[in-house]
């Protein structure tokens, strides 16, 4: 049953399968865990928290390019974001942990800081280039 509901969650509008990624933390929404969605508006209003520049602020050290691209997504220039999210129109899933670290009292807060999990807070892992 479990696998059933996990297929169901995972179908999409063109009858394609894909994985539940937030598009914040890019961590993998499995089992029962909510799913959220955020809109674009919504992270722009956190873009001093989840910006390559507020990134590099923290840290005091330039992001590399390639990681820059590899968490970049169309229509956010320079915002650390997962592409592996699903997008449909101006919203992406989420989980709800980020969902919660992205509310507009927290994005108005100055200084204050991104959401746990998120890309923006260290995690900036990437993968190697196929060259």
């Amino acid at each position: 049953m479990k696998a059933i509901k996990q297929a169901i969650r995972t179908k999409r509008p063109n009858g394609t399968h894909q994985a539940i990624v937030c598009v914040v933390c890019d961590r993998v929404i499995i089992g029962e865990e909510k799913v959220c969605n955020i809109s674009t508006e919504r992270l722009e209003e956190n873009r001093h928290r989840i910006s390559v520049v507020a990134y590099e602020e923290f840290y005091r050290k330039p992001l590399h390019p390639l990681l820059v691209e590899q968490y970049s997504v169309e229509g956010l220039d320079r915002l650390l974001l997962s592409p592996r999210a699903y997008r449909e129109g101006v919203n992406f899933e989420c989980c709800q942990s980020c969902n919660s670290g992205m509310q507009p009292s927290k994005a108005k807060k100055k200084g204050s800081k991104p959401p746990k999990y998120a890309i923006a807070n260290g995690f900036v892992i990437g993968h190697f280039p196929l060259s």
